[in-house]
């Protein structure tokens, strides 16, 4: 239920205050069956700074000056079927553990959907845990808005645990210029994936500097290719410093080169401490790399649901090229 006096009033944008903003969403995701990621104020900030972010598509709730709900989206341009579009990616909903019955997630939701629409983005793209009450609810609510949404594809995930002296088992080599690797291998993936990111040379830079970030490209007679993530630690009584694997660009490598852009990539996150590395499995990319160099499924799905306000959704699309936050 959403409360009526709230609903009246016109909901603010967030304030910018990150610590606060940080600590809430580790209580409020504590309570989430799987160990809940720590999205510090450093990465936080840094998601903010993605080209054309900014705290008017950020609605939050505020009671006597203390932050109890949030949202968030970030600016993508895409390719829908070719199409050009400017989705708006929706992630960060928290509300505070003891406002959760209030209906302050639903109130959120639809602040932002409309804000999207008046600010001439094209849709929305939103991830939701298998399980969790908001995947359960997702499409209820859209219809409950009148937001055409469809649920769009089904997120599996692969692991991998870190082995011991993992950061010394490869030459990292010379490194390339790795976001202009990333926007010549992207631009020719995004011509046969149904919805997938077209980058500008901007945001193409951010990817590759953000706070966090783990790149390993490779440039070898002509060919290139690819892998971007970035560290970030689990919450809980024994955190885990993880990579998650974002960009998965093979290009024109052969499959030796790929075997070592792997390898490359492992033995840069072992360097910075990481003890596993997570990656979505979106059916862009051959994953048979990673399987030979130790990946493996986990349990973990998030479902993707698509909000278009100016054309039909792909049908069933057996692959998408879209980052998973």
């Amino acid at each position: 239920m959403i409360p009526a006096a709230q609903s009246r009033r016109a909901i603010p944008n967030f304030n910018g205050d990150f610590d606060e903003l940080a600590a809430l969403m580790l209580r409020s995701w504590s309570e989430n069956k799987e160990q809940p990621l720590r999205y510090t104020r450093e990465i936080l900030r840094s998601a903010f700074a993605y080209p054309g972010a900014g705290f008017e598509l950020a609605p939050a709730i505020y009671r006597d000056g203390r932050l109890v709900g949030f949202i968030a989206g970030f600016p993508r341009n895409v390719l829908v079927e070719g199409t050009p579009s400017k989705l708006l990616l929706v992630t960060f909903l928290t509300v505070a553990p003891e406002d959760k019955r209030h209906g302050y997630g639903p109130l959120l939701w639809g602040e932002l959907w409309k804000r999207a629409r008046a600010l001439g983005y094209n849709g929305t793209i939103n991830f939701c845990v298998e399980g969790d009450a908001m995947n359960r609810q997702m499409l209820p609510l859209a219809r409950a808005f009148r937001q055409p949404t469809a649920h769009l594809f089904a997120v599996h995930y692969m692991a991998r645990f870190m082995r011991e002296r993992e950061a010394f088992a490869a030459d990292l080599a010379e490194e390339v210029d790795a976001d202009e690797v990333m926007l010549l291998s992207a631009s020719s993936l995004a011509q046969r994936v149904p919805l997938a990111r077209a980058w500008s040379p901007e945001e193409a830079n951010w990817q590759c500097r953000r706070h966090g970030a783990v790149i390993v490209a490779l440039h070898s007679d002509g060919r290139q290719g690819v892998l971007t993530g970035y560290a970030i630690e689990t919450s809980g009584a024994a955190p885990m410093l993880c990579v998650l694997m974002d960009d998965i660009l093979w290009g024109d490598l052969s499959p030796d080169e790929c075997a070592t852009l792997v390898q490359r990539f492992l033995a840069k996150a072992a360097r910075i401490g990481a003890r596993m590395v997570i990656t979505p499995v979106l059916g862009y990319a051959d994953m048979q790399p990673l399987a030979a160099a130790g990946f493996r499924k986990t349990r973990r799905v998030l479902h993707a649901y698509l909000t278009l306000w100016d054309r039909e959704p792909p049908h069933s699309p057996g692959s998408i090229y879209i980052d998973v936050f």
